[in-house]
């Protein structure tokens, strides 16, 4: 369900109030210019033009502090993201369009200063091809476009949110020829036997794109450039980068590779700690080429990934995030710490944060997924939990959650001081 185009936000001073202050401050202005020149063209400060001095500072102060100028002073720099499905919006253009405006308002306005815009393989063909708009319908008039538009009227940062291999389904254009896909691509999935004695069995979901494949991997570069041709300026930030479930791959390549390095079958082994190191092998040659392929196009690209906060456990999926923030190849790696537990929370955080020192950490906080929601109110506990415990900001997931009451108390409370976005640290 997308959002209203219609929100309540702070009230600016009435048109006839406003004149009056603006004459005011622009004789407060002028006092100040003549006591500079006065000053300047005398032989020292005399009395007069440093009691003009101390009038007009004083009188600037007074009209900044006055009723609908007040503001608070800007805190250290801190990320401060929220992720959206372009789903969300309404697919209807002019509806859908209102409601995108509203929204860079509204997370704008709570000093939110980035968003992450999910954009899978299927939106990409959809802006061209009207068989792919039945499942992705803001795609006829490019909610992406809209909403890259409106942010960047409201200065806050896009980084598309994509994933190279999971969520996808048999008739995804990864899969298919007509949009240089290929079936065979398509990862499969080793389970385990039903009973004792029996052999495992291999499945093909088609539910993930093998990375392994050179071929695959070049279209889904492919793909990231099309997004960067067609929206210049924006970041990439990559969803959980490997497969989506234990299991993967045993496709026709993944064992005849296996089968030439460890001399034995994927599928007897695919648990196996050789397997983990094997799954890790086209995922890290897809991050290392999308890093060098951004870095040619801008000399401080802003590239990350996420995922969950042991990597031990994340690397059994082929997510080997800790080893490319080891080479420098990422700018800020997202945690989904997802839990309304304060205690968990905070263990989760630490373990991160001492995991991937000194790359950055953002600490993903859900307030609504599949497996759970966490209260406003701890919401704004974890916040300003991450922030005393070192992250370098948060993201939440994701918008569909959020109301105009939540992103009220953000701005009461944690978001209170407006924040620019930290800058890379390379």
């Amino acid at each position: 369900s997308g959002e209203s185009a219609s929100h309540n936000h702070t009230p600016l001073p009435s048109r006839r109030a406003r004149p009056k202050v603006i004459r005011m401050k622009a004789t407060a202005a002028r006092h100040l210019s003549f006591s500079r020149s006065s000053a300047l063209n005398s032989t020292g400060f005399g009395a007069r033009s440093g009691a003009l001095t101390l009038t007009a500072a004083l009188l600037l102060l007074w009209l900044a502090a006055g009723p609908g100028y007040a503001a608070a002073p800007a805190a250290a720099p801190e990320a401060r993201g929220i992720w959206v499905h372009l789903t969300h919006f309404n697919p209807d253009p002019d509806r859908g369009k209102a409601e995108v405006k509203a929204f860079a308002d509204r997370y704008a306005d709570a000093h939110f200063n980035f968003v992450l815009p999910w954009v899978t393989s299927d939106y990409i063909a959809a802006l061209t091809d009207p068989a792919y708009q039945t499942n992705q319908p803001t795609a006829r008039w490019d909610a992406l476009g809209e909403l890259v538009r409106c942010a960047r009227e409201r200065h806050l940062q896009v980084h598309l949110w994509y994933s190279f291999t999971d969520y996808r389904f048999a008739r995804s254009p990864d899969f298919n020829p007509r949009h240089g896909g290929d079936p065979a691509w398509a990862a499969r999935r080793v389970t385990p036997p039903a009973q004792a004695g029996q052999s495992p069995q291999v499945t093909s979901p088609m539910n993930d794109v093998c990375p392994m494949h050179p071929e695959a991997r070049a279209w889904q570069l492919k793909q990231v450039d099309s997004l960067l041709d067609r929206y210049p300026g924006i970041s990439i930030h990559i969803e959980e980068p490997g497969y989506g479930t234990t299991g993967n791959c045993a496709c026709d390549l993944c064992r005849s590779l296996y089968r030439k390095i460890h001399g034995t079958d994927i599928v007897d082994a695919i648990n196996s700690p050789a397997a983990e190191d094997f799954r890790c092998l086209g995922t890290t040659e897809f991050i290392r080429a999308l890093r060098a392929k951004l870095e040619k196009r801008n000399p401080r690209p802003i590239f990350s990934v996420n995922g969950g906060p042991y990597w031990s456990s994340d690397r059994k999926l082929g997510r080997d995030w800790k080893r490319w923030a080891e080479l420098g190849w990422l700018d800020y790696y997202a945690s989904q710490n997802y839990t309304p537990n304060l205690e968990f929370f905070t263990r989760l955080t630490q373990t991160i944060l001492k995991d991937l020192q000194p790359c950055p950490v953002f600490i993903g906080i859900g307030v609504k997924w599949s497996g759970g929601e966490t209260p406003m109110p701890t919401v704004l506990q974890e916040i300003e939990l991450a922030r005393k415990l070192g992250a370098a900001g948060v993201i939440l997931f994701s918008a569909s959650a959020i109301t105009d009451s939540d992103l009220a108390a953000l701005k009461a409370g944690p978001f209170q001081a407006p924040a620019d976005y930290p800058s890379p640290q390379r």
